[in-house]
C-alpha cells in the first residue's frame, strides 16, 4: 500500500506573499475571495512548497481542478503548464501596478550626473563598457535583475563580469535614480571582423517581491571609434 506524502506547512513568508500578489483573487477564475481561499500544490505534493508550485485558489476551482477521474476520461484535465500560466496572469493583474519605467543603457561613455540623458562627458578606456539602470519612476523603489551574455560574432565571450551582470546581486534602484556600472570585455580594436554584441536578459522586483521578466535585447558595437547601438532582438535566447 503506498503511502501518502507527508504534508510541510507553507511558510507564513510565503503564504503572505503570494496572497498579496493575488490580491486574494482566485488564480483561475479571477474571483474576489476574502477569507474563502485555498492555496493549492499544482504537482499534488503538499510537501514542495517552492512558491513556484503553489496557486491561490478559491474552494470552487480548488475542488473542481482535482476533480478528474482518469479510468473515465470525460473532458480535459486541468494541467500544470496550464495552471501555472492562469495564475501567472492574476499575479500580473494586481502587481503591474507597482512597476515603473526602467532604463538599461549601454555605452562605451561614461554617464553621469542627476539627469542620465545628460551628453556624455568622457570616453571610458577602450573594452571598458558603461551600463547605467536607471528607474524612471518618480513614487516608488524598484529591484532589477540583469545578466548580460557577451559574444564576438557568434562565440559566447566566456568573461567573468561579476555577479551585477550575472542575475546574482540585484540593482537597488530608487525613484527617479541611476545606476551606474561597467564590465570590462577586454576587445581589442584591431580584432576582425569587428562585430560585438551584448544580449541583456532582465527582471524588474516589485516592492511585492514579484519578479517580472521582461523581453530581453541587444546593444551591438561594430565600429571600433563609435559606440553601441541598440538592437530589439537577441540571437542566442
Amino acid at each position: 500500500m503506498a503511502s501518502k506524502k507527508k504534508r510541510t506547512p507553507i511558510p507564513e513568508e510565503v503564504r503572505a506573499k503570494l496572497l498579496l500578489w493575488c490580491a486574494r483573487h482566485c488564480c483561475f477564475c479571477g474571483k474576489a475571495c476574502t477569507t474563502n481561499i485555498e492555496i493549492h500544490h499544482i504537482d499534488s505534493n503538499p510537501s514542495n512548497n517552492d512558491e513556484d508550485n503553489l496557486v491561490p485558489l478559491c474552494f470552487d476551482c480548488h475542488g473542481e481542478i482535482e476533480r478528474y477521474n482518469p479510468a473515465h476520461p470525460s473532458g480535459i484535465k486541468y494541467r500544470y503548464l496550464e495552471i501555472k500560466t492562469r495564475r501567472d496572469q492574476i499575479y500580473e493583474q494586481y502587481t503591474r501596478r507597482y512597476l515603473r519605467q526602467v532604463e538599461i543603457l549601454i555605452s562605451n561613455y561614461h554617464i553621469s550626473g542627476v539627469n542620465p540623458l545628460n551628453k556624455p562627458q568622457k570616453r571610458e578606456k577602450f573594452g571598458d563598457i558603461s551600463c547605467s539602470v536607471i528607474n524612471h519612476g518618480e513614487d516608488i523603489p524598484l529591484q532589477a535583475r540583469i545578466r548580460i551574455m557577451p559574444y564576438h560574432m557568434d562565440k559566447l565571450l566566456k568573461l567573468k563580469l561579476g555577479d551585477l551582470y550575472a542575475g546574482k546581486t540585484l540593482w537597488n534602484l530608487n525613484p527617479s535614480f541611476g545606476v551606474h556600472g561597467h564590465f570590462d570585455l577586454k576587445i581589442n580594436p584591431k580584432i576582425t571582423p569587428f562585430y560585438f554584441r551584448v544580449e541583456v536578459f532582465w527582471s524588474i522586483i516589485d516592492q511585492l517581491k514579484r519578479e517580472h521578466e521582461m523581453l530581453p535585447f541587444s546593444y551591438v558595437w561594430t565600429d571600433p571609434g563609435g559606440n553601441w547601438w541598440y538592437d530589439p532582438m537577441v540571437l542566442h535566447a
